[in-house]
């Protein structure tokens, strides 16, 4: 197994795995022309991580993060307004219903706790289904850990679901992280946000 950057030629391998990781769920719901577009962002953005993990030069695992939460969202829309507006005209055209949700998800905050974002985020981690068991998700958050360090990041935050998702919760909390809050997501998706210490 390799653990390196993912390049522009792989974003395509990238949405693979994110669909067969994330079969029926919003952001796979929105398209590969969506996909490619959010994740070749968060490639290019000089302050976010997009890490791959091969087996014999196939990928079988990705991690997506950015090195501050807050304001991540608006600042890779107003990095690339031209794009996105042309993939928000196409969602307002063939699915209005998903980009109301999509802008309203922008913020994953509960109202009653004070959270300013000054923290990394993991945006996406997947997994082929392929290679689902093999430890392939811990060696990803370790290595994205290493990489935050090394970027002088202290804290690293995720969400997930919070109802029937006791094995990621699970996981999570094995590998240090506790529970940070609870919230919901448009428009009824209860989630928690999960966050760990790295220094």
């Amino acid at each position: 197994m390799e653990l390196k950057k993912i390049e522009k030629s792989e974003i395509k391998n990238v949405v693979e795995v994110h669909k067969d990781s994330f079969n029926g769920f919003f952001l796979t719901t929105l398209g590969n022309r969506f996909l490619s577009l959010y994740y070749d962002c968060i490639r290019r953005d000089n302050e976010s991580i997009l890490l791959g993990i091969y087996d014999e030069n196939i990928l079988s695992g990705f991690c997506a993060a950015t090195i501050l939460s807050k304001g991540f969202n608006l600042k890779l829309i107003k990095n690339n307004p031209l794009k996105f507006l042309t993939i928000g005209f196409i969602l307002l055209i063939s699915k209005p219903d998903s980009l109301i949700r999509l802008i309203k998800n922008f913020s994953k905050s509960n109202p009653e706790i004070i959270d300013n974002g000054e923290y990394s985020e993991l945006l996406s981690i997947g997994i082929s289904s392929n290679y689902q068991g093999k430890g392939i998700g811990r060696k990803l958050l370790t290595e994205l850990e290493k990489e935050l360090k090394l970027k002088n990041s202290s804290k690293l935050s995720l969400t997930t679901d919070y109802n029937n998702n006791n094995k990621a919760i699970e996981f999570y909390k094995g590998l240090g992280y506790t529970i940070y809050y609870d919230f919901i997501a448009y428009p009824d998706r209860k989630m928690y946000r999960m966050i760990k210490k790295l220094k």
